[in-house]
């Protein structure tokens, strides 16, 4: 898969009624992070501009998940594109649905 290949997550903010795109591209050392308040390089794991986003439109969101964000780093070279923005749905199904009821289940990242 091309190291350019953008993959987007679609979050409900509860502070605007809405959806709120983040999009993310795989670098050598993380991503690099872009949504309509901000852009830059972020980590691994997503750190610190896309947790800074998120907080910035009142989203709650699992500790865990950074390390599912730095489990997607790992995996998307070895999926085809389509493969790999499955995972970043369910991560944004999974952060949205958790906004709207904190005893939403775990997630699991399987590919």
């Amino acid at each position: 898969m091309s190291s350019a290949s953008r993959f987007k997550m679609q979050i409900y903010s509860p502070k605007w009624g809405q959806n709120d795109l983040y999009q993310f591209i795989k670098t050598k050392n993380g991503w690099k992070f872009e949504n309509y308040r901000c852009k830059g390089e972020v980590d691994r794991g997503g750190k610190p501009l896309f947790y800074k986003a998120l907080a910035s439109e009142s989203i709650s969101h699992s500790d865990y998940l950074e390390a599912y964000i730095f489990t997607a780093w790992e995996k998307v070279d070895t999926l085809n594109k389509e493969q790999a923005q499955i995972i970043f749905d369910r991560l944004s199904e999974w952060v949205s649905a958790n906004e709207n009821n904190p005893n939403y289940p775990f997630l699991m990242i399987s590919c």
